[in-house]
């Protein structure tokens, strides 16, 4: 992917912006932080293949899993840091409706493209529609909660959630915990499995983890040093980005 170097340029013009008090432009800021956040998240997942390569399937599972919304991520700690719930909250909703439609979807359709007949191990499968079923369900708790109370003020009518609701909160924190509960369990469950069956159907051999080695085009330190990098460089572009937010959207009139 040549073009993710070329677009690399956006980082070093990203500090320019925000260091070099001449060049201070908050909307070209902006348009240059996403610009240069677009290489580098492509930099971090290609390191992260890398690692998995090398790691095998169980733990390039896991590091897929943690740090394949690594820059989603980043950029909501950052935001809720500054207080931008609004952003955060655009962020998490944008994040799920891309993994869950666009992602998977577009996968589905390539791959029905590429090879026609898709299979799928029944096992994998189903614990990861059980996650995602439980992970829906567990959102929509404290909606359930706040919409119940208010029918039963007869206040349906002026829906709103306040960030000092303390009954509100602490659901909305226990859902949390207990979803994060499940996600390490479903960690936990998929190492205690056997090596086969972890995403290949039955009856397609596994590679070996020689086969796997030949094709790494990086090496461990180099794998681990290109994720260090990127990761380094997200958090500050992050930050300049979520700085850069409201004087857009004011300038813009948004």
């Amino acid at each position: 992917m040549k073009w993710l170097r070329y677009m690399l340029v956006f980082v070093p013009a990203a500090f320019l912006l925000e260091f070099v008090p001449a060049l201070k432009n908050e909307i070209l800021l902006f348009a240059v932080c996403c610009l240069g956040l677009i290489p580098l998240a492509g930099f971090l997942g290609e390191a992260t293949e890398e690692l998995s390569i090398h790691t095998g399937p169980k733990v390039g599972g896991l590091l897929n899993a943690t740090l394949g919304n690594a820059a989603e991520l980043i950029i909501t700690i950052v935001a809720l840091q500054a207080g931008k719930f609004e952003l955060v909250k655009a962020s998490i909703t944008g994040s799920i409706l891309g993994n869950l439609l666009l992602i998977l979807g577009a996968s589905l359709f390539i791959g029905g493209v590429r090879n026609g007949i898709q299979r799928f191990d029944r096992r994998t499968t189903g614990v990861s529609a059980s996650m995602m079923t439980l992970a829906v369900i567990g959102l929509s708790i404290p909606t359930i909660f706040e919409v119940l109370r208010q029918i039963q003020a007869g206040q349906l009518n002026v829906f709103s959630t306040h960030a000092n609701d303390s009954a509100l909160n602490g659901l909305s924190l226990g859902v949390a915990g207990i979803l994060m509960l499940l996600y390490v369990l479903s960690l936990i469950f998929s190492f205690q499995r056997p090596e086969r069956g972890l995403g290949a159907p039955t009856g397609v051999d596994d590679h070996s983890e020689g086969e796997e080695l030949h094709h790494a085009r990086w090496s461990v330190p180099v794998a681990s040093g290109v994720l260090a990098i990127s990761t380094l460089a997200i958090v500050f572009l992050s930050e300049f980005l979520v700085g850069a937010v409201e004087p857009t959207v004011e300038a813009l009139g948004l």
